[in-house]
């Protein structure tokens, strides 16, 4: 039976109701979350099995947390009790012409009190066949590198799967030290998800001009990519919106072909974990050795059906997101 490893921070994000700022007496809502935790609830939902390796405090809300992620039947033998807080982020939604925002409290948090001598590496890898972190983990600091390295290699050395997001966030790490930190965990990987901040050689300091870029160009940067580090497969997606102001998700892929998604469009409820959402929908279809194009579809209409989901996780079955490939709309009666 599959199993999948993932290591990365717990998060609680704070959302003012009705696109408000932040301020005094604001009305906000609260949610679980964190790349990695949301993957965890998404796969579980589809008859994944997951094993997350993090820290939580000794509290009243480090006590909520891990019953949220029971609640979820995320395997919590590897979940630990050190440090003493959670990280939270602060996301402001955008309106019209005002772009959402997000404020980071993240710093000296549980999960950088874990540490190798902590952990029974057997016991942690014990029926895993994959193993997931983000480019997020790697950005939370130098103590949570060092013990990731360590994880990737014992991955790479049991023969595990190994996948990574390149998701950058440049609040807690500068795109050119992300280049030079993301390529060095990237040579692990199997499965890759994003085409930057990687580097192609030591002159690579450039972002890649994403939204600007034609077809053709993602598909010589992903060849390039591939080659230089081994992916088996590699990932890239295009988020835009049409005139309509909906959502548009499509997405490329990568491995013994090149293969480029259908398009799907949706007004949008909530877009935090989308992203989430694609890797999760991607990596259960990767599990079950579908077709890169049937990986490819079902990634997207995974991420697109989140769009419609508040919350920062999504508890959908295969058939729901299937029914959203299928074309189905109105009400299912």
């Amino acid at each position: 039976m599959p199993k999948l490893l993932l290591f990365g921070e717990p998060l609680v994000r704070i959302t003012p109701l009705e696109y408000a700022e932040l301020g005094d007496g604001v009305l906000s809502q609260t949610f679980f979350g964190g790349s990695e935790v949301n993957i965890a609830c998404n796969l579980q939902a589809l008859g994944i099995d997951t094993r997350l390796l993090t820290a939580l405090p000794s509290s009243k809300i480090g006590d909520r947390f891990l019953h949220f992620l029971s609640q979820h039947s995320i395997d919590t033998t590897s979940v630990y009790r050190a440090g003493d807080r959670i990280g939270v982020y602060y996301l402001e939604s955008g309106y019209g012409c005002r772009q959402s925002e997000v404020f980071y409290d993240r710093k000296h948090t549980s999960i950088s009190e874990l540490t190798a001598n902590m952990l029974d590496m057997d016991a942690l890898f014990k029926g895993v066949t994959h193993f997931h972190f983000s480019g997020i983990t790697v950005a939370i600091g130098s103590s949570v590198r060092q013990l990731l390295l360590m994880l990737v290699q014992e991955a790479k050395r049991r023969n595990i799967r190994i996948s990574m997001d390149l998701n950058l966030r440049t609040k807690m790490i500068c795109a050119s030290e992300a280049k030079r930190v993301f390529s060095k965990f990237a040579a692990y990987a199997d499965d890759c998800f994003g085409i930057d901040p990687l580097m192609i050689d030591n002159q690579d300091i450039a972002m890649f001009p994403r939204e600007s870029a034609s077809s053709e160009d993602v598909r010589r940067r992903m060849i390039q990519l591939k080659q230089i580090y081994s992916f088996q497969t590699i990932f890239h997606t295009l988020r835009s919106t049409d005139e309509y102001g909906r959502n548009c998700y499509q997405a490329y892929a990568l491995g013994d072909c090149f293969e480029e998604s259908l398009i799907l469009k949706t007004p949008v409820l909530q877009r935090v974990g989308s992203g989430d959402a694609f890797i999760s929908g991607a990596l259960y279809q990767l599990i079950r050795q579908a077709s890169l194009k049937e990986v490819l579809d079902f990634a997207v209409a995974s991420a697109t059906l989140k769009c419609t989901v508040a919350g920062d996780s999504m508890i959908k079955s295969e058939a729901d997101i299937c029914s959203l490939l299928a074309g189905r709309q109105d009400i299912v009666r």
